[in-house]
């Protein structure tokens, strides 16, 4: 049974980018969500719009094996922004014209939490988080790492990285524990973790 009526969907005064507002929690707040090589990185895009619908504004940072599970053009449109791929004469990274409040590491690989935690900044993705860890060290900045993996990679390197992280002051969001593996949690509670790191 087809119970469309064939109509056009009504008028809106919302652009194509634009998002409608469910809160205004994140205005004026500028947040880096930094996207690791992991599955859990396709549901990127619906984060940065739900990221946006609380106020924010999101600049997308990826790695290159990020881009194997999303597209850097969904991303620049979701978040109205150009996506940093790559390390470059403007040093984005750095975000010295434009700093950030919020980092969001979602989803933060294994290998992206052993890096961080071991002082190596060799990607787009870490050299950010180098920058980012001295502004969380002058209380200039929060630091949120989202793990994700499968359950085989949960090993006493993984837990003295976040442990060591923890220590210097970054918010280690618990994964969703589902299947066997560390998931990426719902989109909501993500923004609710990027809300509650400001207060």
């Amino acid at each position: 049974m087809n119970d469309w009526n064939y109509q056009p969907p009504r008028p809106s005064d919302l652009g194509d980018h634009d998002v409608p507002l469910d809160g205004e929690e994140l205005s004026g707040c500028a947040v880096a969500l930094l996207v690791t090589g992991g599955i859990a990185a396709y549901t990127t895009p619906t984060l940065v719009r739900a990221l946006r619908r609380r106020g924010a504004t999101v600049r997308v940072f990826c790695s290159s094996e990020s881009l194997r599970y999303v597209s850097e053009e969904a991303l620049a449109w979701a978040s109205v922004d150009s996506v940093v791929t790559h390390l470059g004469p403007d040093a984005e990274h750095l975000s010295d014209s434009s700093p950030f409040k919020v980092y969001l590491v979602a989803p933060a690989s294994y290998n992206t939490i052993g890096k961080v935690a071991s002082g190596i900044a060799d990607t787009v993705v870490t050299a950010t988080l180098a920058s980012a860890l001295g502004r969380l060290e002058r209380g200039n900045a929060r630091i949120l790492m989202a793990p994700t993996m499968h359950g085989s990679m949960h090993n006493g390197i993984l837990v003295d990285n976040c442990r060591r992280l923890s220590a210097m002051g970054v918010r280690i969001i618990p994964p969703r524990d589902a299947y066997g593996k560390h998931n990426l949690p719902r989109e909501d509670v993500l923004v609710d973790e990027v809300i509650g790191s400001l207060g």
